[in-house]
């Protein structure tokens, strides 16, 4: 199936070890291990100059969008669907999305291709659970999320959504992924200042609301064995958790 890497790598005020630099070993990886293309979204294209190569897509942040890069004076959590958006767009079989400080050390293709093939519309790297309604009933600043952000988006279907880890997650490019994103537009219009960290709470909520069957990866899985995450002085695996 032809896939592509989508990531989104937003250079804030002091970011550059936090963010540019991780995405470059993403790109550097993926090239390396893969023939998968990989479509690269960034307000600061000069800090990826030195790539040159035709499996990748540089582009510039500033100028096709003009949704704000920071919400409650961190980084919009939203201006991930337009990475995924713009994979979808192009003639794939598979939209991967990525968080920038994810990348590889090798790749085991036949693994991958037996896990796309299942009957599913989207792939998480973990839990595919329902959980939201749990959490919202026990936690209250997922009831804050769902009151400041959706409001009467919200219904209790919804509740089904899984809050699984949004930083590796394959789609299926149908239909169903178009719906997945329009619904992500209208929370992502609704915010205000809003606090959009726990985006898996979007992931989640725009997947049950296209009515997409949700799977996740496992250890059974090998290529997901190669997968790492920066995380601050530390790597996590593919599922998260500390090496």
């Amino acid at each position: 199936m032809k896939t592509v890497i989508t990531t989104t790598a937003i250079d804030l005020s002091g970011s550059l070890h936090r963010y540019l630099k991780p995405a470059h070993q993403l790109v550097d990886t993926y090239l390396e291990h893969t023939n998968f293309d990989i479509i690269l979204l960034t307000n600061s294209t000069g800090s990826f100059s030195s790539i040159e190569n035709n499996r990748v897509s540089i582009v510039d942040y500033n100028n096709f969008y003009d949704e704000t890069i920071q919400s409650c004076k961190r980084f919009n959590m939203h201006i991930k669907r337009h990475a995924i958006r713009l994979g979808s767009q192009r003639e794939y079989d598979l939209v991967y999305h990525h968080d920038c400080d994810f990348f590889i050390t090798g790749w085991d293709q036949e693994s991958f291709l037996e896990t796309v093939e299942q009957d599913y519309d989207v792939i998480f790297p973990n839990n595919s659970k329902p959980q939201l309604g749990s959490l919202r009933a026990n936690y209250k600043h997922f009831q804050e999320k769902i009151d400041l952000e959706f409001g009467d988006l919200y219904y209790d279907e919804l509740d089904n959504a899984p809050n699984a880890s949004e930083t590796a997650i394959i789609f299926k490019n149908n239909s169903k992924l178009e719906i997945f994103l329009d619904f992500w537009d209208k929370i992502a219009e609704k915010n205000n200042n809003f606090f959009t960290y726990h985006c898996a709470v979007y992931f989640g909520t725009a997947a049950v609301h296209s009515k997409m069957k949700i799977t996740h990866v496992t250890p059974d899985h090998k290529f997901s064995t190669y997968g790492r995450i920066h995380h601050n002085d530390r790597l996590l695996n593919y599922y998260g958790r500390y090496i």
